[in-house]
Parts: C-alpha cells; structure tokens; sequence
C-alpha cells in the first residue's frame, strides 16, 4: 500500500485584483506532494510558482486572493483555515524559506535572538547555554560559524542571510518544507552545501521538499520529480530524468533549452572600440575596506583588501566571482560611491568618487549604473513603477518630458520581456522576484550608462 499524500492541491485559483481588471496568476492547478518527496516548480517569472507558495502558507495579502480551490494538508484545508491555526502550523509542520532574504530578517536583532523567537513561538524557550548550543548546531547545518549568532542582519552578506532563513525553516523538523529561490544569492560551493542539508534533513525527519526556482541544472540534481508552469497553469509534471530527456511540451523545451553549457559562448556582434582611452572610467588605487569589530579585543575585519584595478571604456564583461562574504559587493558599493575606501582612493574618470559634487556627480549617476542583488529593497514601496523608472530619467536629464519619459519606460520594459501594461501602474510588492529583477535591469539600462 502507497503512503497517503502529505499535501493535495486541488483546483486552485488566484487572482490579483488591480484596476485595470483581475491578474489570473494561478489557474486551475491540481497536483500532489508525497511525504518524503523532493518536487521542483519551475517556470518564468510570473508564472504562479511563488503565488502557490503564498497561498499555502497563508500569506497572500491584497490584492491577492484565492478565488477557488482547495490544498489538503494531513485533512486539513489549509485554504479555509484562520490566521491563528496558520500560525500553528507554520515552521511547526509547514516551514517556508523566502525568496528575499534580505528583508526576511528583523534588522534590529541579532541572529540568535531571530531563531529564539521561532523556537519559543512554539513552546521551546530556551536560554543560556542550552539556546547558544542549539542556534550553533542549527548555523553549522547551513555552513556557518557559530559566530554568526552575535551578529545583526546588516553584518551579514546576503549569501549569510539567505543561509540564516534556511536555519530558522529547519529549526523544528518540519513536514514540509516550502524553499523559493533558497540558493540564488549563494555561490555553488555553498548551493551544494544547502542542498545537502535539506537532503539529510529529509532523511533524518522524513520532511518533503518544493523547490521554486528557474535553475534547471539544480532542480536535475536535488528534485525527483519535476512541475514546470507557464502564465498560472501547469503545462507539465513527471519524473525530472524523464522530463529533462523527453519533455512533451514546447515551454518545458525552451526551458531546457536555455540552460549554458560550460564552455559554450554565444557570439557576440562585433564592437567598435571606445574612442575615450585617456582615463578609465572607473580606477581603483589599493582600495580596502575595513568594519571594526564589536568587542575591545578585536581588531577591525578587512570585508576587502587592498585591490588596484582599472576599467576602460571598451566593450567588456568582467566578472568578479567568490563565495559569500568574499567581498564582491563591498567592491561593488565602492565603485558606486555608496561606502567610501577605508584606504587607497576610488576614481570616476580620474576624480574621487567621494569628491564629486553638481555636474560631476550627475555624470557619474548617469554613467556608472547597479543592478541590485536585492530588487524589492531597491523600489520605493510606496512608488508605482512608472515613478520609480521615471525619476532617475527627469533627474540625470534623459527625458525632458513625460511623453519622451514613458516612451523610454515601455522600450527598457519590452527588452527585459515585461508587458509595459502589466507592470508600469503597479507597486513593487505585486511583483513577483524574477519582474523585480528585469525591472531593475530596465531601470539601469534606460540611463545607456558606460559601466554597468
């Protein structure tokens, strides 16, 4: 005889009102989870996968909500279920790793503090030693030092933080484990290390596991069984190797289809040299970065150390990779001027970056772009995002009007494959991750900035 299932998902349906008329983000969707099973959702952004994630887990907020359905959990209907028996079943039976770490965290505790808030939520109030012992061992399951508890979010890379929310999810041996992107701000060594965990977790507990992600090449090594959806529905479910050697539908293909292959690089149209050789855009000259330490026996931690590098202004990709915590977005912050050298000096065509003031620093704004590793905290939440892309082109001087404005606002959309529509008149928070994410690069490439 074949185990019950642990979660049924019956007929589900959730839509978004907006004015201009209802969002389908989910339509019709029926599927089951086994216990012990490890099931990957995968699709583009948009396509309904976090929305479900949401709707389990009793979090949709407005403009969202169920308009049909059901989602059987051990007999229980969490679709129908009050807020104060969610609750009770959250991180208890039902754990949920969000896609944005960043802002899961409250900035205002430490880590320690953070993962005791859990624990006692559900009767388990420790203190002393006996909690230090306990958020060490859940910490190093997720490839952290113990010294990590001591620290604030802020401390923390977003690799760090993301592994943190893994840590508070394991925290009581759930049933289920809901994880949205758990790997995306992490580099592969630590990916492989976090899929581990959520594998011995399972072995040790018996808890299941949905993984949402686009990551085709890691849903192939974690998942057994595999739910590609597109624009709300499920085109396709089955076993992952028979998905990924046969798949039936022509989405599910172009998704297999987009997956690089080591050692494979797409042509690139040939590009005229820059004519601007004398001074590079961006020079770094033994630029470091130190944060002094908590505690008076500590000397201050270098986040990077003394770095010379120089940017020109031909057509290139550098990359600049490392494991969490290595110091790649503290070079980043430098460059952009948001966090100046501890020592050594940061150059914008041979000016200090900390220096620039009036027409200067307008012309480095407008040259020297970012896109954000963490796109929700990038939007003003209380901005649309007509307002949000508008800003930066009526403040560097790219539009003079608003009809030149909104002309350029629905290209940078349509490049980044985002109906101007759909998203222009919405705030950021009725986006998903994935819309965020290819606003963000609209937003940057509109300014056509020379160092991205």
């Amino acid at each position: 005889m074949t185990a019950p299932n642990l979660l049924t998902i019956d007929r589900l349906s959730v839509d978004y009102e907006l004015a201009r008329g209802p969002v389908h983000a989910v339509r019709d969707v029926s599927l089951t989870i086994a216990p012990h099973s490890r099931t990957g959702f995968v699709g583009e952004s948009g396509s309904g996968k976090t929305t479900i994630a949401l709707a389990l887990m009793g979090m949709l907020r407005h403009p969202g909500r169920v308009v049909a359905g059901h989602a059987f959990f051990e007999a229980q209907d969490l679709l129908g279920l009050s807020r104060r028996d969610h609750a009770r079943l959250l991180l208890a039976k039902i754990a949920y790793v969000p896609q944005g770490a960043m802002n899961s965290l409250n900035p205002v505790q430490t880590v320690q503090r953070s993962i005791a808030d859990g624990l006692a939520d559900h009767g388990q109030r420790l203190t002393g030693s006996a909690l230090e012992d306990r958020v060490a061992e859940l910490l190093r399951q997720v490839g952290l030092a113990p010294e990590a508890a001591a620290r604030y979010p802020h401390e923390l890379s977003g690799g760090m933080k993301q592994r943190v929310c893994i840590a508070i999810a394991i925290s009581l041996s759930p049933r289920l484990i809901l994880a949205d992107e758990p790997t995306s701000a992490l580099d592969v060594v630590t990916q492989r290390l976090v899929m581990q965990t959520f594998q011995e977790i399972q072995s040790r507990i018996g808890s299941a596991l949905v993984l949402i992600g686009h990551d085709m090449g890691l849903m192939a090594q974690t998942v057994d069984r595999l739910v590609v959806m597109q624009q709300g529905r499920v085109v396709e479910t089955g076993a992952v190797r028979e998905i990924l050697r046969r798949p039936s539908h022509v989405y599910t293909r172009s998704l297999i289809a987009s997956v690089p292959m080591f050692g494979e690089r797409r042509a690139s149209p040939p590009r005229a040299p820059s004519t601007d050789k004398q001074v590079p855009i961006v020079t770094l000259h033994g630029a470091s970065k130190l944060y002094a330490a908590r505690g008076t026996h500590q000397g201050p931690t270098a986040a990077l150390h003394a770095l010379d590098l120089a940017i020109d202004g031909d057509p290139q990709i550098l990359s600049i990779v490392g494991e969490s915590g290595s110091g790649k977005t503290t070079l980043g912050n430098l460059v952009l001027g948001f966090t100046a050298a501890s020592q050594g000096r940061v150059l914008y065509r041979g000016q200090d970056v900390t220096r620039l003031r009036g027409d200067d620093m307008t012309s480095f704004r407008r040259n020297v772009q970012a896109v954000f590793q963490d796109p929700y905290s990038a939007f003003n939440p209380f901005y649309r995002v007509d307002r949000a892309l508008s800003l930066p082109l009526r403040k560097l001087g790219v539009a003079q009007d608003q009809a030149t404005a909104r002309r350029l606002m629905e290209e940078a959309c349509t490049q980044v494959g985002l109906d101007p529509d759909g998203v222009l008149g919405r705030f950021a928070h009725q986006l998903s991750g994935g819309q965020r994410q290819r606003l963000m690069v609209a937003r940057a490439l509109m300014l056509r900035p020379r160092l991205l």
